[in-house]
Parts: C-alpha cells; structure tokens; sequence
C-alpha cells in the first residue's frame, strides 16, 4: 500500500471539544519525521505531554498518507488511509474498520492533537524515536512506495474487483466466445445426428448381408449388392465426418482457451496502461505544483530586477506545457478506462478498480528447458497445427489410392500441414527463449531501479537535512521530493513492463 507523505501541515480542526485542553508549548529543538525512510522538514506544531509527542489530528493523519474530512455538524473526523476507514470524535472516541477504540486526545490552543507514537501502532505502523536526532520514524511492512500511490483514485463508490471476476466480466461480454459456445452445440447435434445415421447404415448393412446370402437370383442379388454397397459407403461418409467433427471439437476446445487467454491478456493490458497513465498524472500534478512556485519565484525576481522577462516567460510557457499534458493525460485515462468497461460489459462511467497482485521475480528456480519441451507438445497453437496434420493424415489413409491427382493432392496437404507443425514448435521456442532474456533484463533493471529510489530518497534527507538547517530552501526540498517521486515511478513503469512479458511468457503462443 503506498504512502503519501505531505511536507506541509493544515490548519488543523477546531470545535469546542470535551477532550482535555493543554496550553503548554511547543517541544523543543523541533522534532523532524521519518516516514518509510523518507524525512520530512522539522515540525512546529508538535507538542511533548508527559513524555509523548502529539501532532494536530489532520497533520498526523497526512504524515502517514490518509485524508482527513471534518463533519462540523456531527463534531468527528472522517479519515481514509489505506483500506481503514476511522471516524474520531473530538472526545476521543473512534471507530476503526468499524471497531470501538478510546484515544488519548487533547485539546492545543483549540486544535485536537494525537499522540504520535500509540496512534502510530495502533493503526499498524512500527514507531522509533531517536532522541539525539530528534527524529520519529514510522514505517509499515507492506509499503511497496512511499509517494506513488496506485489507489489515489479509489473512493466508496469505487467497484473493486479481483482480477479472476473482472476476467469473468469480461469472459461473459465476448461475442467470439458465444459464438464457439454455438459451434460446440452445433457440432454436437451434428455429431448425435451422425451416430444415429452410422447405427442405421450399420443395421441396414447388416440385414443386407444376411439377404445377399440367402438370395438365389442372380438380378435380385445384384440388386441388393448395390444397394448394400451404397450402405457401405454412406456409412463410410458418415464415419470420416464424424472423425472431422470429432477433430474439430478438439480444436474447437483449444480454440476457445486460445480466446479465453487472448481475453485475459486484453484486460491485464488495459489494467496496466490505466495503472501508468495514473502513475504519470501524480507526477505531472506533483511537477505543476513545484513548478508553479518556481514561476511565482521567477516572477518575484523579476520585480527586483534578478530576472529577464525571458525567464519569466520560459517558466510560464513551462508551466502551460505541463498543464496542457496533465489535461491530455486526464483525457487519455477517461479514454482507457471507458475501453476497460466495454471489455467488462459496464456502464461506460462506471468508477472501477481491478486489483493485480503480480510481482517481479527474479526466475532463478525456473526451469526454461523444461518449459520449452512442454509447451512445443502442447501450446495451444501447437495443438491445432498438430490436429491439421491429424485430419491430413485422416484424409491420406482414406483417399482412393486409384485416383492419382487426389492422391498427390492429400499428399500435399499433409506435407505442407507437418511442415508448418515443425515451423510453428521451432518459433514457439524461438519466441520462449527470446522473451525469457527479456525477463531476466527487466528482473535486474528492476533491482537496479529500486536503488535509484535508494538514492533518491538519500537525497531527499539530505535535502531535509539541509532546510532544517537553515542551509536549502523549501523549494529544493519539493525537488528532491519529486526526485523520490520520478524514482519510484521508474519502478513501477518496469514493473508494468515485467508483468505484461510474464503474462504472455506463460502463454507463449501469444508472443509477438
């Protein structure tokens, strides 16, 4: 679950409250947070009470990604951070995920301050304080980022789903796979049709023989030999028909797992490029932020004379460019996520969120020779190259080896149908290991990403650092920030990248 960690503190709620009311002052020598490895600048607002450090309500919640809303009718605060939705009254009493809890608030100059280190733990994270830095650092386990947040537009109208039911959503919309429902019912009543015509033409074969044998006329008897022969031959007819149908209901099966994959590949797609185009607005909206305060700066210096209007106007156009992408990226998502709907059968509008709990692995317990042999016997494509040459091999076995050029003909055919089979198993293999390189390159690069992040995030404290010091300005802090931020993003545009290649390594065939 990711973090969102936000360098400037609100104003925090006010309202008359029963909570006990503390006019002390501040904790001394500014106390600073760390937040899944990340500083934040010293806070003003902390106070320390007997030994604990309290922050404003909302400022708390913030630090640790959430987002406050105050019902100033009812007195309470309404907080989403992750998958916990809490409402605390200004008495102290909450409700977590629907469960009862007292908190130790207090009242500060008319704000409701928590207490950092028992909030903290109670909603999961771990809390350290080190008292010679004068740092808290809060961190949680399974916090995969500290600033990308991949549920950013997640809300209680949104419809989430697993992947396996959006895949269902999606497998019930398809026509292809409606129609091959029809062909199999089609082929079955035909099949049934055929039984019960080779069970006819085989009594009837039968009664003829037991006639033939016992027919002293020389014209009955050839009159009944050839209707006997025309038996013989329409069940004959009827047998390689129902082998064809018999063929082809395999293929048919093969078929439709081919669509159901080709399905699940379209929507693992769709997901992705929803999850980027996403990930590119949050550092687009995070980039207009900064670079707003850079053209008010521009302009600042201006007015005094340390800067051209050349600048001025090199910022403004700078600004309009990201506005102009933000606009187009906004677009863009509306755009995907009507396509991810059709493909599900929703309402165009409808506000979903598929969850994808894929991970990039590092394959050093895969056995590639192994797969390979498997999927050149029974890859899907495989399958059905492999049943071309069963219904050419069908058609070999049964022509009238009398007739020349029909013999040359099937005879072809099946030349050409096992040519193909071992074309289709050697860039199948090709394609296998060609993609399994690929893999191997995107597991590395993630590691060396996830560094980058490293350095990134070192590079904000020392930014940090540097502020709390009186050394660097807000302004180089948010730029290191957005460093974290474009750090972070690089890793999970390799990870989309991973999970898509990984997709269709599994299903190979689908390889392009």
């Amino acid at each position: 679950m990711k973090k969102r960690i936000s360098c400037l503190l609100l104003t925090v709620l006010t309202a008359v409250s029963s909570a006990p009311v503390y006019a002390g002052e501040p904790a001394p020598n500014n106390v600073s947070f760390t937040i899944g490895g990340m500083r934040t600048p010293a806070q003003d607002e902390i106070y320390n009470i007997d030994g604990k450090n309290y922050l404003p309500m909302r400022a708390m919640f913030e630090l640790l990604g959430g987002e406050v809303d105050w019902n100033k009718y009812k007195n309470e605060a309404k907080v989403t951070l992750d998958d916990m939705r809490i409402i605390i009254q200004e008495d102290g009493r909450a409700t977590i995920n629907g469960e009862a809890k007292d908190l130790d608030v207090q009242r500060i100059n008319g704000s409701i301050y928590l207490p950092v280190r028992l909030m903290g733990e109670t909603l999961g994270f771990k809390v350290v304080w080190d008292p010679e830095e004068r740092n808290i650092d809060i961190r949680k386990a399974d916090s995969d980022y500290i600033l990308l947040d991949l549920k950013a537009n997640v809300n209680e109208n949104t419809r989430i789903l697993t992947f396996e039911e959006a895949k269902k959503l999606a497998e019930n919309k398809s026509s292809t796979l409606k129609n091959i429902e029809d062909s199999v019912d089609y082929m079955k009543d035909s099949r049934d049709t055929l039984s019960q015509t080779i069970t006819t033409l085989d009594r009837a074969s039968g009664s003829l023989e037991m006639v033939l044998a016992t027919i002293q006329d020389t014209e009955k008897a050839l009159t009944v030999q050839t209707q006997l022969q025309e038996s013989i031959s329409g069940l004959i007819s009827a047998a390689r028909a129902m082998k064809r149908i018999d063929v082809q209901q395999s293929l048919t099966k093969v078929n439709e797992q081919m669509v159901r994959d080709g399905i699940e590949i379209t929507l693992l797609s769709q997901i992705n490029a929803i999850k980027g185009t996403e990930v590119a607005k949050q550092l687009l909206e995070q980039s207009i932020a900064i670079n707003a305060e850079d053209l008010a700066n521009t302009k600042l210096k201006n007015s005094l004379g340390y800067a051209s209007d050349v600048d001025v106007k090199k910022a403004e156009l700078a600004q309009e460019e990201l506005e102009k992408n933000l606009e187009l990226t906004n677009e863009s998502l509306a755009t995907q996520k009507e396509a991810l709907n059709f493909t599900l059968g929703l309402d165009a509008k409808t506000d979903v969120y598929v969850e994808s709990d894929k991970e990039v692995s590092d394959l050093s317990n895969f056995d590639l020779e192994t797969f390979v042999v498997k999927q050149r016997e029974s890859a899907p494509n495989i399958k059905v190259l492999d049943g071309n040459v069963t219904i050419a091999e069908y058609a070999n076995r049964t022509t009238d080896a009398l007739v020349t050029e029909s013999r040359k003909g099937v005879q072809n055919d099946l030349n050409s149908a096992e040519r193909s089979l071992k074309d289709g198993k050697d860039t199948l293999e090709k394609n296998i290991r060609s993609a399994y390189h690929q893999l191997q390159q995107l597991a590395l690069k993630d590691k060396q990403l996830k560094l980058d992040v490293e350095t990134a995030i070192i590079n904000y404290n020392s930014a940090v650092v540097s502020y709390n010091a009186g050394m660097a300005t807000e302004f180089t802090v948010k730029q290191a920030r957005l460093g974290v931020l474009n750090a972070e993003k690089a890793v999970e545009d390799n990870k989309r990248s991973y999970i898509m290649l990984s997709a269709t390594f599994e299903k190979p065939y689908l390889i392009q």
